[in-house]
């Protein structure tokens, strides 16, 4: 099936305009530039003909019967000239110099020497006046059209200038003694001058055209570059800049590139899980239900939380990953944290059941008062009468049921009917050190150790009555978990972001982890004497308070459970 692909459309930039190329182009300011290079090539191209021309003729003079020294050591300074140029022209370029500032000494150099050179060895009848056509294609090769064009005007000058002065012997040549340029007439002189112009200009024309074809190139390629660098820079800034983790891996599923999302949610850097096997980075995906292709619609993935207690909830789509030819090349893995949303649905689903047991609790409490008052009544009635010691027992038994009974009731009633708020502003701070002093004081303490630190001030505008509930409750759980335990129990209050912040820790024996997601429900009790109700109704006071309450136990490494109040300071 044939593969059509639309060609890339020609971006016009404006540079009023931010571009996405912009943070490339910067990146890239202080790589070398094409012009920087031809520059250098130029340089060491000069320095080759110049050494491999002129060597020649050195050899050829000093070979000869009757060498000429003055020639010998004219060319051999020509040559050390160019190598003193290069390096020069050449050190420029390495510290920074612009190239078109090293370009202009450099063609005005060429021309000079050659000049020079020319004028020296017979004037239009030297065999060095190619040299000047050398110097036009380089300009053209540099400097484009306008290059070419200057230095093609420049060198025709120069040639039609050393010429006559050769021709009119304004200075003698000393280093060519055979040539006699004066001795030709003014027609053989203009004949020789025109077809060196003629050559010079043909060689002009070409590397003009060579140049204009270089510039329109050049400047092409600049507009690619720039469309090109535009659509990179703005795949990666979308990459980069997406919310959701975004993953690709090769069919054997190795991690080719993983965006800054995928990083922070999975809490890894993107250097270590690129080459790594997606496994290592999400456990588990590899094992979802996916089409033959391999696609995977939404699923949700549930996976260690690195460096921490507990899992991440992960929504997970992996789509194929295809190449312009429709192939398959790997995989497309895009995923979000779900982790805090699955938190709220699931105190969406504990608020909807406690709102449910609150109800029923409410009317199964005072159908059973009412009777259990008439009971409570009966069996003081009886015990006033004359009854054998088996008998007492027995009304002994069912009173204390009854009380068991009507406290678990009041619980219900306090659960399902709470008593209005009554806000007030006051010092959190006082609040829990007086709680933790009046625990301390309770027989029922005795065997842990109670320690607190708080801020100096915590203002706070709530119910001190309701919120030295929570507290009480939940210093009251943590010293009968102690009590199997280490025995103490630290209270520490701070104020955190905006918030104040009430944690309760003991370092007994923890709670199971199939538990913890239900010590909040109604009735659910790790006690044998519990009701289940007291860290139910401490969700309800704190939810009142538009506040949450959360519970970490049996970490990794260590034992105990920490109950983490947090209340706005402002609601």
């Amino acid at each position: 099936m044939p593969v059509f692909t639309a060609p890339i459309p020609t971006i016009k930039h404006d540079p009023s305009v931010p571009s996405p190329a912009d943070s490339l182009v910067e990146r890239m300011a202080t790589a070398p530039t094409d012009v920087r290079r031809r520059v250098s090539r130029v340089l060491l191209l000069r320095t080759v003909v110049i050494s491999v021309v002129l060597g020649l003729s050195v050899w050829v003079l000093t070979s000869a019967n009757q060498p000429s020294r003055s020639a010998v050591w004219f060319q051999s300074g020509i040559i050390v000239v160019t190598y003193l140029s290069s390096i020069v022209f050449g050190v420029m370029l390495r510290i920074g110099v612009a190239p078109r500032v090293v370009v202009r000494p450099m063609h005005t150099a060429d021309i000079a020497v050659t000049s020079l050179l020319v004028y020296v060895t017979g004037g239009a009848q030297s065999p060095y006046t190619f040299l000047y056509a050398l110097s036009i294609v380089a300009a053209g090769a540099i400097s484009y059209r306008r290059g070419a064009a200057v230095v093609t005007g420049a060198a025709l000058l120069s040639l039609v200038g050393v010429s006559l002065l050769a021709w009119g012997r304004v200075f003698d040549l000393p280093f060519a003694p055979e040539a006699r340029p004066w001795e030709q007439s003014s027609g053989a002189l203009a004949r020789s001058i025109g077809i060196q112009l003629a050559t010079l200009t043909g060689v002009g024309a070409l590397a003009f055209i060579f140049g204009d074809q270089l510039q329109r190139g050049a400047e092409t390629l600049a507009t690619t570059r720039r469309a090109a660098a535009d659509l990179f820079t703005l795949h990666q800034d979308i990459v980069r800049s997406l919310s959701a983790g975004l993953i690709t891996t090769s069919p054997s599923g190795i991690v080719l590139s993983a965006n800054r999302a995928a990083a922070e949610i999975l809490d890894r850097p993107v250097e270590m899980m690129v080459g790594a096997p997606i496994e290592a980075a999400m456990p588990g995906v590899s094992a979802l239900p996916a089409d033959p292709e391999g696609r995977i619609g939404r699923a949700d993935l549930a996976i260690p939380a690195r460096g921490k207690r507990g899992e991440l909830s992960l929504g997970v789509t992996v789509s194929p990953l295809r190449d312009v030819h429709e192939r398959i090349i790997g995989s497309v893995i895009n995923f979000s944290d779900l982790t805090e949303l699955k938190r709220l649905e699931q105190d969406v689903r504990r608020a909807e059941r406690l709102a449910t047991v609150g109800q029923l609790a409410a009317g199964v409490a005072h159908e059973i008062r009412n009777p259990l008052a008439a009971i409570s009544g009966s069996i003081e009635l009886l015990r006033a009468a004359p009854q054998s010691s088996d008998d007492a027992t027995l009304m002994e038994i069912v009173q204390r049921e009854i009380a068991r009974l009507n406290a678990l009731i009041g619980d219900l009633l306090d659960y399902a009917n709470p008593r209005p708020s009554q806000p007030v502003d006051f010092d959190l701070a006082v609040l829990v050190n007086e709680t933790v002093q009046v625990a301390r004081a309770d027989a029922s303490f005795t065997d842990v150790e109670l320690l607190v630190a708080t801020d100096d001030r915590l203002p706070y505008h709530g119910d001190p009555a309701k919120l030295r509930q929570v507290l009480w409750n939940l210093v009251r759980n943590a010293a009968d978990a102690a009590a199997a335990g280490g025995k103490h129990v630290r209270v520490a209050a701070r104020r955190v972001d905006g918030h104040v912040k009430i944690a309760v820790s003991d370092d007994g024996p923890g709670i199971p982890e199939s538990q913890v997601n239900h010590v909040f429900d109604p009735f659910f009790t790790t006690k044998k004497k519990g009701t289940g109700l007291g860290l139910a109704t401490c969700h309800s006071i704190v939810a009142d308070h538009k506040g949450s309450i959360s519970v970490e136990t049996s970490m990794e490494g260590r034992s105990g459970t920490t109950m983490t109040v947090v209340l706005p300071t402002s609601h």
